[in-house]
């Protein structure tokens, strides 16, 4: 006998499976699907329109209160649709990095601002991104030197920004300035957000590993922010700044706490704890007449992938939950960030040691795996552990903060 909840819960599903169906690019999940080049604008639109959807449907922007935007689900039905999701995986959703000021916003917002930005990036409408690192002062973030200086009910910005992650894509930015020059450090910044269209403000690329320009560079010449932009108090946005790494340290696994995410490349994990398609490509690659699924020591690497994976998931669930209470203290989601970004490293290299010669093969090759995603990603991977706080110094946080040790 299927008890109430199991048939309510294939009901959802099925729910799912028909608006996927019906709404997903067309030959979306088969070799003929052709995705649009990252950031180019026919992205940015699938992105805006799909994450649209979804959220018109009710299948993301969970964990946040109704009057801010937020769809409230029970538990169950956020399970059901977060693993259909990433069952058939979905375009990138938008947004940016718009959940970090979902989280800012939650803690130091003025009840404004978080009725005015936080449903513009639940729904697609606004993609964010971050001002925070320097020329000189990337990883000591306390030395920005972006300058705000007051000037009635505005503050005049220069200065400039660098390694800011999907630049061209941002309708919005988080900006940390120095607006006390003759202040204590982390008593002299303050925390902003602007619209990119603003005049004074411009930006451009920063050629990477890959061959892309995923990062690029901020400039601002007298650009003018609106005093009520400012989120926290004057001279207390070092303080803000700090919720914000926390959430982004935390990684995807803070951001699934809203819904799906997006899974451009064949190759990709579509979901926390899935495999299946690490699984696939061993099974497929056959080396001296034998398939590598039967290498014992590579299945012992997708189980150490999937293993990890469900503990960063219910990790993930557990920092969302203390961020929202606000008894995070950083050190749980620097532990985080480190987990998720070596194991990109980890699982990077083992599809490069699967697929052997044709690792050297890069996009635009017509023999590369998958157009050279995997590769990219592998490429993209050593970046990950720099930005955020270099894993070097977020192990230097542990073992401080947390374990004690006595600082180098």
């Amino acid at each position: 006998m299927v008890s109430k909840e199991s048939a309510e819960a294939e009901a959802l599903r099925a729910e799912v499976r028909a608006f996927l169906e019906n709404n997903l690019p067309d030959k979306w999940g088969t070799p003929e699907y052709e995705p649009p080049e990252p950031s180019s604008q026919e992205a940015i639109a699938l992105s805006k329109s799909f994450t649209r959807k979804l959220y018109d449907a009710g299948y993301t922007g969970f964990g946040l209160p109704k009057e801010y935007g937020g769809v409230e689900r029970p538990a169950w039905e956020r399970t059901v649709i977060r693993e259909e999701l990433a069952r058939r995986g979905t375009p990138a959703l938008a947004g940016g990095l718009g959940r970090l000021v979902v989280e800012t916003l939650m803690q130091w917002g003025t009840e404004e601002q978080k009725k005015h930005y936080i449903r513009r990036i639940l729904d697609g409408t606004d993609n964010w991104i971050e001002g925070f690192s320097e020329p000189n002062a990337g990883s000591d973030l306390a030395n920005v030197q972006t300058i705000a200086v007051r000037d009635g009910d505005e503050w005049v910005v220069n200065g400039q920004k660098c390694w800011t992650s999907g630049w061209q894509r941002g309708d919005w930015c988080f900006l940390l300035c120095r607006t006390d020059p003759a202040g204590p450090r982390h008593r002299n910044l303050s925390f902003f957000l602007f619209d990119c269209s603003t005049p004074g403000f411009s930006r451009g690329p920063l050629r990477q590993l890959t061959g892309d320009a995923q990062y690029g560079e901020l400039f601002f010449d007298d650009m003018r922010i609106p005093h009520e932009n400012m989120v926290g108090e004057e001279g207390r946005g070092w303080y803000v700044a700090m919720t914000t790494l926390i959430a982004e340290r935390g990684g995807g696994a803070v951001a699934a706490e809203g819904g799906g995410g997006g899974a451009q490349s064949n190759l990709e994990v579509r979901a926390l704890g899935n495999v299946n398609d690490l699984i696939e490509l061993a099974k497929n690659t056959r080396r001296y007449g034998r398939s590598l699924w039967e290498d014992a020591n590579i299945r012992r690497k997708i189980v150490h992938i999937a293993t990890q994976n469900e503990a960063m998931r219910y990790f993930g669930q557990r920092l969302s939950g203390m961020i929202r209470k606000r008894t995070a203290t950083g050190n749980e989601a620097v532990m985080g960030k480190i987990t998720r970004t070596e194991q990109g490293k980890f699982r990077g290299d083992m599809i490069s040691e699967i697929i052997g010669a044709y690792s050297q093969l890069m996009k635009g090759d017509p023999r590369a795996l998958d157009d050279g995603g995997p590769i990219h990603s592998m490429l993209f991977s050593r970046g990950q552990t720099i930005y955020a706080g270099s894993n070097e110094i977020c192990r230097n946080i542990i073992s401080e903060r947390v374990l004690g040790l006595p600082r180098d």
